[in-house]
């Protein structure tokens, strides 16, 4: 069908609902009425996330109950109906009805529904599944993306997201469903008489917060001495962080200062342009508060509280927003310097994230396993060694803000690393220092990196050929140089293969085919991907050298050449 046949067929079906004028808007806009309808959302292996509104581009209860019905009929298939699936959901508009629409979908088709009662975060979501061994689990969020945008993230009985086979199976399921009208549903007071519907809360949040406490119960009589000269600012950024950060952190008897502006879940996030812990728009009102109380810390959580920004008092007065590699680094670091380590012990990093982190888990003699973009992959990669019983997860993290500790969980989780950075900063504030100055330190023993993402906004269906085409042309026509910069290897992940320039000679890559391309340089890399879950792409630059100033120098001269390289490319 072409987008006006599908908009016929929704308009056949919701006229007399009280979404028919919305629908009815579309025929005054036909490019509005071509956006939300020129193709289904896509159901990837992380699920589905879209802007809020009627049409199959967009994200509703209609394509929330589709995406439900095939994940409920692989649940039959499976004959796991009785074990049941989880559903968790953010502050965002919308959140909490398609929660209820998943529930009520899923106990139509006869599979146990476990939904919570309040706002609750991805990290506490994945918790959930393993504790109450159900089949599957769904988190209602779209992360850390504007106000319009909500999503349906559907994770596997190992509580992580989707992987594997599990995610095709899946995914086909619901691509065999022909519309989203076919969906069942049922009334939400049969569903509970039934007991095809259980709401879930407190019991599950109060074993939560204990298994969090527990990974730093070596560490927390040093944080209580140090949190008189340790006050640090927090805020949820309109999201779900505020219980289970402040009740982690109180715990350990900090003085911790909430953002009052940000402290109240709201879906419309007024106070910042998107509540990204990425961007320093984020920090603005607590660094206000900052300078009032004097914290030399600040912690802020996106909606879904599963990434964690940071931002610290440098030595000038001012705040310095902590990079997802810095954070990452820097905790990993702290727990590999603690002491006596498994002799198994093995930490992960995505493709995209600091080659910084390999020096450092060397160092300690630790196995770093890289694995490709998406938490889903670090999730696996426990899993796997708790099956074959060889290797004992410490930690994994991602550039994008994303890290975990411990195997209770298996999404990154903001909570969990909001108090790791704590227990860091302690421990730095017992020797006079800060977080800081643990930076400098690192670089001092290691290495200087400049590392930056470029991110490369494209919106709607003119902005997504757009990207597919930049990405399309570098495949077919690899360039030799990055400005002035010599290109010595190019990996390309789809194929499978790492190709030497000079010689020619190619070796495979050892993972997953994926669409990311890789540039090898003398001075670092370079690594391009189109997102999978926004409409961006993405450029991963990475520098290292003797010196901060080198490093700094050839991190200008790269982005230099990649602004040249892609601009061209997405005119």
């Amino acid at each position: 069908m072409d987008f006006r046949e599908k908009y016929a067929l929704w308009k056949q079906h919701l006229t007399g609902t009280p979404d028919e004028a919305d629908l009815l808007a579309y025929e005054a806009d036909a490019a509005e009425m071509e956006e939300a309808f020129y193709r289904d959302l896509e159901f990837g292996t992380a699920g589905m996330r879209g802007v809020i509104g009627l049409g199959t581009n967009r994200i509703n209860i209609y394509m929330v109950r589709r995406a439900t019905q095939g994940l409920a009929e692989y649940i039959l298939q499976q004959g796991r109906a009785t074990d049941g699936v989880v559903i968790a959901y953010d502050s965002r508009i919308m959140s909490a009805e398609f929660a209820r629409e998943t529930a009520l979908t899923l106990a139509a088709n006869g599979v146990k529904a476990y939904l919570y009662d309040k706002l609750t975060g991805v990290p506490q979501l994945s918790y959930s599944v393993l504790q109450l061994g159900c089949a599957a689990g769904v988190a209602i969020t779209a992360s850390h993306n504007p106000a319009k945008y909500n999503g349906y993230k559907v994770y596997g009985a190992d509580g992580g997201q989707l992987a594997g086979e599990m995610a095709s199976a899946v995914i086909a399921c619901i691509e065999a469903i022909p519309d989203p009208f076919c969906a069942k549903t049922m009334d939400e007071s049969a569903a509970l008489t039934s007991g095809l519907l259980e709401y879930v809360g407190e019991a599950l949040d109060r074993r939560y917060i204990a298994d969090v406490l527990s990974l730093a119960a070596d560490a927390a009589p040093l944080v209580r001495a140090q949190a008189a000269q340790l006050p640090v600012v927090y805020t949820p950024l309109h999201g779900t962080g505020l219980l289970p950060v402040t009740r982690v952190l109180g715990a350990l008897g900090l003085q911790l200062h909430v953002v009052k502006q940000q402290q109240q879940p709201d879906g419309r996030f007024p106070t910042v342009t998107a509540p990204n812990p990425e961007n320093p728009d984020a920090f603005r009102l607590a660094i206000a508060l900052a300078e009032e109380t004097g914290a030399n810390l600040l912690l802020a959580t996106d909606p879904d509280c599963d990434r964690l920004g940071v931002a610290v008092r440098d030595a000038a007065g001012g705040f310095k927003l902590l990079t997802g590699n810095q954070i990452g680094c820097l905790l990993l670091e702290y727990l590999l310097s603690r002491g006596a380590l498994p002799e198994d012990a093995f930490v992960v990093r995505s493709i995209v994230s600091s080659p910084l982190a390999d020096r450092i888990a060397a160092q300690y003699g630790v196995e770093m396993r890289q694995v490709l973009t998406g938490f889903k992959y670090i999730a696996e990669q426990i899993r796997l060694s708790q099956e074959s019983g060889q290797g004992h997860f410490l930690f994994g993290f991602e550039e994008s803000y994303g890290f975990l500790a411990g195997d209770f969980v298996r999404d990154k989780d903001a909570c969990i690393a909001a108090m790791l950075v704590v227990c860091a900063a302690a421990q730095e504030a017992s020797h006079g220092r800060t977080l800081a100055d643990a930076l400098t330190a690192l670089y001092q023993k290691y290495g200087w990196f400049e590392e930056h993402v470029i991110s490369i906004t494209r919106e709607g269906m003119a902005g997504l050929a757009q990207i597919r085409h930049a990405v399309d042309s570098l495949r077919q026509s690899p360039p030799t140089t990055i400005g002035s910069l010599p290109i010595l290897a190019i990996g390309d992940y789809q194929r499978g293969e790492l190709r030497q320039l000079a010689s020619g000679h190619c070796e495979p890559i050892h993972l997953p085919h994926a669409d990311v391309l890789y540039y090898e340089l003398s001075c670092g890399s370079l690594i391009i991907r189109p997102s999978g879950t926004e409409p961006k792409l993405k450029a991963y630059l990475s520098v290292n050298a003797a010196s901060q100033q080198t490093a700094q120098e050839t991190y200008r001269k790269l982005q230099q050449g990649v602004d040249a390289l892609l601009q061209p490319l997405l005119a």
